[in-house]
């Protein structure tokens, strides 16, 4: 389906509207990262609140996340392309296990770490780019058709990982079009002010309820980090945490698109 189709399936989902019960894929768009020739695909899906996410197909890979840390941005004739963004130190040890890099999910990052990401990316382009919360995250999970009968399908869980992670994007697509929602790494998550968490299973993990499991952040995720004062960045011992990012701004390729949007949630709001 072109672009223009997508498009306005969308606008007609959005105009007519959809059984609450159904969290449907509207439309996608990919975001060039400035300076790199990477980019985010990212997926619009409609949250129970009624607010429109855009959410990352995928979680955040290594590419994506070593252009932050190793500045593959900065032009070779200097200045950052993104002003007044701190990135985060560059890993003291091997960050990737030796389990694959290029094209595999970023890990052992903190949650400074995941937000410095999510910055980086808005200083570059003007939009709001952001963890998501709990609650997105599990909406995104109880909507997303895994369950813990056909997890491994969908995907790299205790059950088939081999005690590592792996490529992103070989394991089945989920009903809202993420990959490795509930799988590969464990993914950071908001819980009011500076209360963080990772949610989901990941490559270690014989996951029941899969959008249950979660993990509190604990000081042994970072025990053999021999720096002194330890990283802020990065976990030494927490290999399965990762992350992946939403993204509430505008698309501005389909400027009407998100008019539609708007106008749909001033709709839903109630009146006073």
């Amino acid at each position: 389906m072109d672009r223009d189709m997508q498009t306005l399936v969308y606008i007609m989902a959005t105009v007519l509207g959809s059984p609450p019960s159904e969290k449907i894929v509207q439309t996608r768009f990919s975001q060039p990262v400035a300076g790199t020739s990477l980019s985010i695909d990212m997926i619009l899906i409609q949250v129970q609140s009624g607010e429109h996410l855009w959410v990352s197909q995928d979680e955040i890979s290594w590419d994506l996340y070593d252009a932050l840390v190793y500045q593959l941005d900065v032009p070779k004739d200097g200045g950052d392309t993104a002003e007044a963004v701190t990135r985060p130190t560059k890993p003291y040890l091997m960050a990737d296990r030796g389990w694959g890099h290029a094209g595999f999910p970023a890990l052992s990052v903190s949650h400074r770490g995941a937000i410095a990401f999510t910055e980086w990316m808005s200083a570059k382009t003007g939009k709001l780019w952001r963890l998501p919360t709990v609650t997105e995250w599990q909406q995104l999970c109880e909507t997303s058709g895994i369950t813990a009968e056909n997890a491994t399908e969908y995907s790299w869980q205790g059950g088939n990982a081999g005690n590592r992670t792996h490529a992103i994007g070989t394991r089945a697509t989920d009903a809202n079009g993420l990959r490795d929602i509930c799988g590969n790494v464990a993914e950071w998550c908001s819980e009011g002010p500076e209360n963080w968490v990772l949610m989901g299973a990941c490559y270690k993990d014989h996951a029941g309820d899969p959008c249950t499991v979660r993990k509190t952040p604990s000081r042994e995720w970072n025990d053999t980090d021999p720096q002194i004062p330890k990283s802020i960045w990065w976990l030494s011992d927490a290999p399965f945490a990762g992350f992946r990012v939403v993204c509430k701004s505008t698309d501005p390729e389909n400027p009407a698109l998100e008019k539609k949007i708007e106008e749909k949630r001033d709709d839903d709001r109630p009146s006073e």
